[in-house]
């Protein structure tokens, strides 16, 4: 054998060694990556997969603003095909802050940078038209079921304004009648009426939706009203009295009839900031405003005498979630524990060790995790166990950047 033939002999295994090992990095990436990352995808460039988390991310050094996509099936984050890099959708503004579900298919994400809503098609993985521009920051937002409106409060102007998503160019109107600090917003199931709220403010706005009218209800029956909840039927809003955790007297949840917009029923609760039911129970958590304990209470629909409240973490408690049978709560402002995972049944609740404010929950609902936006990650959690799923100590999803919310959309069908 010539030294020559030596020397081809050697590049070509050589050349068989390298194709061998980038082989098996590319499928490293493909199936499961390092840092928790995944692949999918189609020449088109959408993740192609069927199980979907979107997680919302502000990296102001880069002046990015997005949301990425998270394989939901394996805890994993989509990489684009043809670059490796995370899957990102541009939103065509900056910073976004938090997302909700929209009708058809959509998520809607409010952009801080630029006081922008983006619409962003589920199925497609794309920016859905341009990013639509509000008169100011909004600290709520709801959509209507129909895909036609949504609306978003602006406490700083006084303001809610009313998206007409369907409209071309989509427009955005404001409530002729102005409302003092309006900073949460309730939309009925059936999208009829629009409750509104202020800090510091003894009241409750109805709004018409089908004529954008109002009613200003105060007085008797309220204490600091900050949320509701609506009866399955919409005939009733629960509505959630804050008390002295915002500087009023007592917590309570006061019974508002829906088609006289009377108040009725007054119940004493421990605290009451944030609410969500089910076809038998209205769930409450607050933080009392005497104690500074964090609590949660179950009130039966039937009766409605309220539970004894179970000790959960503090803080002002604004994010709430069902799942496999445990109510799963967040706060912000915190000094415990943020996140509170509340086992009805047992009377008793896990409190997640303080990591930051929680501002999303998301169940997976396929499986039995959910994902939280807690202290700027997104973390992965199993609700019987309370415990975070981690690789070496840090959270499974590895997102670069700030998390402020996280939406599962679920499969593309």
């Amino acid at each position: 054998m010539t030294r020559s033939f030596r020397i081809a002999v050697l590049i070509a295994s050589l050349v068989v060694l390298i194709a061998w090992q980038s082989a098996c990095n590319y499928n490293n990436l493909a199936g499961y990556g390092t840092n928790g990352t995944v692949t999918g995808g189609t020449s088109s460039g959408a993740t192609g997969l069927q199980e979907r988390a979107f997680v919302s991310q502000q990296n102001p050094s880069s002046g990015a603003a997005g949301i990425q996509v998270v394989d939901a099936g394996k805890d994993l984050v989509a990489l684009s095909s043809s670059t490796f890099a995370p899957f990102f959708v541009s939103l065509g503004g900056t910073l976004p802050e938090f997302m909700i579900p929209g009708a058809n298919n959509t998520t809607l994400v409010f952009n801080a940078g630029d006081n922008g809503v983006s619409v962003v098609d589920n199925v497609k993985e794309t920016l859905v038209g341009s990013e639509i521009q509000l008169p100011g920051p909004a600290t709520s937002m709801v959509a209507s079921t129909d895909g036609k409106f949504a609306y978003a409060a602006i406490p700083n102007l006084s303001e809610v304004v009313v998206i007409a998503l369907t409209a071309s160019p989509v427009t955005v109107t404001p409530i002729s009648t102005p409302i003092p600090g309006a900073n949460r917003l309730v939309l009925a199931h059936n999208n009829g009426k629009l409750l509104t709220f202020s800090n510091d403010a003894n009241q409750v706005v109805v709004i018409n939706t089908s004529d954008n009218s109002t009613t200003v209800l105060s007085g008797t029956g309220f204490d600091q009203p900050t949320f509701a909840v609506f009866s399955s039927d919409d005939s009733k809003a629960y509505i959630l009295n804050c008390g002295p955790e915002c500087h009023g007297t007592q917590a309570s949840i006061t019974v508002l009839d829906m088609g006289s917009l009377t108040p009725g029923q007054n119940i004493p609760v421990d605290a009451a900031t944030v609410g969500t039911a089910d076809s038998s129970n209205l769930y409450i958590a607050g933080t009392n405003g005497t104690t500074g304990q964090g609590s949660a209470t179950v009130i039966p629909l039937s009766s409605l005498t309220p539970g004894k409240p179970v000790a959960i973490g503090n803080g002002f408690h604004n994010v709430i979630s069902l799942f496999q049978n445990k109510v799963l709560i967040g706060a912000q402002t915190c000094t415990t524990g943020c996140l509170s995972i509340v086992d009805t049944g047992a009377g008793s609740a896990l409190v997640d060790p303080a990591k930051g404010d929680v501002t999303a929950i998301a169940p997976i609902t396929p499986r039995t995790v959910f994902y939280a936006a807690e202290g700027g990650e997104v973390r992965v959690y199993d609700p019987s166990t309370g415990i975070e799923k981690t690789i070496n100590g840090a959270p499974v999803i590895d997102i670069v950047g700030q998390v402020t919310g996280v939406v599962y959309v679920g499969p593309k069908t």
